[in-house]
Formats: structure tokens, C-alpha cells, sequence
């Protein structure tokens, strides 16, 4: 498998190409806004804090998943389902209590950085509809980048790509 390095320039660039996909879906109008975004650990934190720029959210939340093994970039043999470290429950519930206008439909943006097999964002995705009725929250996902395998499509994509191996500034090499 080949790997691609990707750059800061393409990072940002991928943003920007969500956040108007965004602001013309969520935001046609001043009274539909994103009212949070749930930045999925660790991928999903940078490009979560940009697009919260872009998107001028002030409330960044983390849902801490990890599906791969850090060492050997594959599936985590022992918990191929993937490992949950950090749950987004609790903290999305207290924010809803808290908001000004909580019984407001609120509307919650999920970002990671890339949709590979789309197990996470599925799986989050079914996990928050069992806790929030669709009625109160309206949750949609955003990915940088997403692989042409992928079982799940973000309503959100800055590139749909093959399956080469994506290689973020952010990480080591």
C-alpha cells in the first residue's frame, strides 16, 4: 500500500471545502446554525478546532474511539470493533442542560479527520440516536478525507479518495 503525505496547505483546504458545504446545507439562514462539534480523538480534534473557526462554534466536544493498532497501523486484533476511551454522552447531555435554549432542536457536527472503513462514524452515529431523540438533535458527520470502501458516507467529505495509505501533518512519522 502506498502512503500518502498529506500537507497543513491540503488540511486547510479540505476545511474550507466543508465548511462551505455547511454553511450552504445547515446554515442557508441566520436561524439554523451548527450549535456544537464533537471532534473524534485524536484525528478529529485539529480538523474539529478549524472548521469551529470557520464555522465561528464555540463548543468543541471529544469522543475518544481508537479501531487501529498505533504500532502497526492495522485493525486492533484483540477489539476489532474497536475500543471507546472517552464517551460524548455525558458531556452532550450537560450541554444541552445548560444551553440557553435547550429545548431548541440543536444541531451537532462529528468530525474526524478521515472515513476509512466508516465503522466509527456508523457506530457513533447509532450509539447517539439511541440516547437523543431525532426530534431534540440533528447530528451530521464530516470527514476530510473518505475511502472509496467505505460502508458509511459522511454527509460532509472535502475528498473522496482511493485506499492508499493518508499520512497526517499532525502525526508522527
Amino acid at each position: 500500500m502506498n502512503t500518502e503525505k498529506l500537507h497543513w496547505c491540503d488540511i486547510e483546504h479540505q476545511c474550507t471545502k466543508i465548511a462551505e458545504q455547511v454553511l450552504h446545507t445547515i446554515s442557508p439562514s441566520c436561524n439554523t446554525r451548527v450549535d456544537s462539534i464533537i471532534g473524534l480523538s485524536r484525528g478529529g480534534l485539529v480538523p474539529a478546532t478549524i472548521l469551529a473557526h470557520k464555522l465561528n462554534v464555540r463548543e468543541i466536544l471529544v469522543h475518544g474511539y481508537h479501531s487501529y493498532d498505533d504500532c502497526t497501523n492495522t485493525r486492533d486484533e484483540v477489539n476489532d470493533h474497536g475500543v471507546m476511551y472517552q464517551d460524548v454522552v455525558c458531556d452532550l447531555t450537560e450541554s444541552f442542560k445548560n444551553s440557553q435554549s435547550y429545548y431548541d432542536h440543536k444541531q451537532i457536527l462529528i468530525v474526524d479527520d478521515l472515513c476509512d472503513e466508516g465503522l466509527t462514524l456508523q457506530g457513533l452515529i447509532k450509539r447517539l440516536y439511541n440516547k437523543f431523540d431525532k426530534n431534540d438533535v440533528c447530528f451530521y458527520t464530516a470527514t476530510l478525507y473518505c475511502k472509496e470502501h467505505s460502508v458509511f458516507t459522511p454527509d460532509f467529505v472535502g475528498e473522496h479518495c482511493g485506499n492508499d495509505w493518508l499520512a497526517f501533518p499532525w502525526e508522527s512519522t
